[in-house]
């Protein structure tokens, strides 16, 4: 059993309904990284502890000279104890930023410093792809030329750079500007495939809209003058007359026609 024209409505509304929530999630997504913290609590912790071993070596080495100005030991027992100290201030420091590094890493996400981080580019990135997305759609339905069109791949493309950079590499590679070419290549294969894409199915939905404005001209116009000739002729046995603004059969056929003709023409 076909659903019915009510069922239909519905069913697309709520499509619409969809379509717009995930428009809006696409569009705010970099808004969400506010609910996301740019370092864990560990990191906060242990964040003082580098300062403090730094306050708590130097102390010890204004102890040394405050001992040595005060005579408490001599200049090579000072040599010596300075020379010991100092041994041990690298030591203690890289143990502390090793730690560091080891949390960092563990909050890192996809070679970034956070997902709190790497959702707020992302977001930004992806808000870049939807409205350019969006901007080539409305240009081939404007009929626009390529000059228009170059605009708006030229934000597919510089989003197709980023997506692969933040999906595919780290922070470490986009300093270094590794694999820029590989990159470039692979968003120019990307935007291109988007160009295509948003193309066929601008055109498809442009051809279904024009097959629906057809079949409801000829209910609402042809179907409707052809019924209203009919029912009079029935009625009064004898054609309509021409004050009543019906176009005549032959009319309605030759814009039946032009109306066919020009919905072919496009498809």
């Amino acid at each position: 059993m076909e659903p019915s024209t009510q069922e239909k409505t519905i069913g697309t509304k709520i499509f619409a309904i969809i379509k717009g929530v995930i428009a809006f999630l696409v569009v705010t997504l970099s808004l969400f990284h506010i609910f996301l913290e740019p370092k864990s609590k560990a990191q906060l912790d242990y964040a003082p502890k580098y300062k403090e071993e730094v306050r708590r070596l130097d102390s010890l080495q204004l102890h040394y000279i405050t001992q040595l100005e005060n005579k408490e030991i001599n200049a090579d027992q000072y040599v010596l104890i300075a020379k010991q100290h100092l041994a041990s201030y690298e030591p203690s420091l890289k143990k502390i930023s090793s730690v560091r590094r080891s949390l960092a890493q563990e909050h890192s996400f996809r070679g970034r410093s956070s997902l709190h981080f790497w959702l707020f580019v992302f977001g930004l990135v992806i808000a870049l792809f939807f409205f350019s997305c969006k901007s080539l759609k409305d240009d081939f339905s404007r009929g626009s030329t390529f000059k228009f069109h170059f605009v708006s791949l030229t934000g597919i493309l510089v989003s197709g750079f980023w997506f692969i950079h933040l999906i595919f590499l780290t922070q470490k590679d986009f300093t270094q500007n590794n694999y820029i070419a590989a990159i470039l290549f692979g968003a120019l294969l990307f935007s291109v495939f988007v160009y295509f894409l948003v193309k066929y199915y601008t055109y498809k939905d442009d051809i279904i809209y024009k097959q629906l404005w057809f079949i409801e001209k000829v209910k609402t116009t042809y179907f409707y003058n052809m019924s209203i000739k009919a029912k009079y002729a029935e009625k009064h046995k004898t054609s309509i007359p021409s004050s009543h603004n019906v176009k005549n059969v032959d009319e309605t056929i030759d814009d039946f026609q032009k109306d066919l003709n020009e919905l072919i023409t496009d498809v």
